[in-house]
């Protein structure tokens, strides 16, 4: 809190006009102009639970999910919803009572998301600044974000949990409508790893389709230029309604493809966070069905449950009602054949 106090004045600066990620767009943030991102004077929430299907080291994670994105990644799983879902100002009391609420139920993190977090910065560091009392403090970023507004951060997050989405330029147009969005968020995270190696986990979800143009180069790149840094590799990928039904990335990934995936990063050497890549790769077992059942936290929440050609379960939002209708219509869940992903 005492740094986030002591870096708001900055934040503010580079909000006005804002230049906190490379859009730089201009707006005047304090005034309370709107960024191209959707972000404008506060940070706004739209839904907040206890997620106990995170990865291990920070899991049962308080997790914040926030308005304001400044990438337009056409499987976004949370796009619809942040235009859809009412939103509540995060005030200093909200976040107090959200951390409280979170720390009575298990909670050993906060995971802050959106969207996209970096967008909120300045009204984050106010928010962070009024409360005095953190558990682990997770930043759910796209790394999208100027090297400028990611070094006010240093000290403040414990955990950068870094998406890094595209092996070149021509996907990254592509899928999230940024060009540079790869080696923005491979530059911040050189920074990052150069400050505080410890903090930095890079995430990677494996796409069908995308194998030899991003996955393959990227693992290959954080071997390289990350030695020992952690990796929480998602290996299986819902593909969202509303894609057209020509692109690759309409279709689920087989089996094949994540075995092909977890071979390279073996290969490779990789520290992988291994419990997320049991549990995404089907191996659950009915003991962690049983744990899920306890996850009545925070809002009420909408899940999505998908049964793909191969007839493997995805779940996103682990809330009881789901885990009940999974145990109902999945015969194949009990001996751990299942296949899950959440977001």
């Amino acid at each position: 809190s005492a740094l986030a106090a002591a870096r708001r004045e900055a934040a503010w600066a580079l909000a006005e006009p804002c230049r906190i990620c490379p859009r730089r767009c201009g707006a005047r943030r304090a005034a309370g102009e709107i960024g191209q991102c959707g972000a404008g004077r506060s940070a706004w929430l739209f839904r907040e639970y206890v997620h106990l299907a995170e990865d291990a080291f920070i899991a049962p994670a308080q997790t914040l999910y926030l308005h304001g994105c400044n990438l337009s990644c056409v499987f976004c799983q949370t796009g619809g919803e942040r235009k859809t879902f009412p939103g509540r100002e995060l005030t200093p009391r909200l976040f107090r009572e959200i951390l409280d609420n979170g720390r009575r139920r298990g909670a050993v993190s906060v995971d802050i998301l959106g969207g996209e977090p970096g967008v909120n910065l300045p009204a984050l560091l106010d928010v962070f600044a009024a409360v005095e009392d953190f558990p682990l403090l997770v930043w759910n970023t796209n790394l999208y974000i100027t090297a400028e507004a990611c070094a006010l951060l240093d000290g403040v997050v414990d955990v950068f949990l870094a998406d890094v989405k595209f092996g070149n330029p021509e996907c990254a147009q592509r899928l999230s409508g940024r060009k540079d969005a790869t080696r923005t968020a491979w530059e911040r995270a050189k920074e990052i790893f150069a400050r505080t190696p410890d903090a930095l986990v890079l995430r990677h979800l494996a796409m069908p389709g995308h194998f030899s143009c991003c996955t393959r180069p990227l693992l290959e790149a954080i071997r390289a230029s990350f030695p020992g840094v952690r990796v929480s590799l998602r290996t299986v990928y819902l593909p969202p309604h509303s894609l057209p039904d020509d692109m690759a990335e309409k279709r689920f990934s087989s089996r094949g493809d994540i075995i092909r995936v977890l071979r390279l990063a073996g290969a490779l050497g990789l520290n992988l966070t291994r419990d997320a890549v049991l549990w995404e790769n089907g191996m659950a077992g009915p003991g962690r069905l049983a744990a899920l059942g306890e996850n009545k936290t925070g809002d009420s929440v909408e899940f999505e449950l998908t049964i793909n050609p191969a007839g493997e379960v995805f779940l996103r939002h682990a809330v009881p009602e789901a885990v009940d209708v999974l145990k109902a219509v999945g015969s194949n869940i009990g001996d751990g054949t299942g296949a899950f992903t959440h977001a």
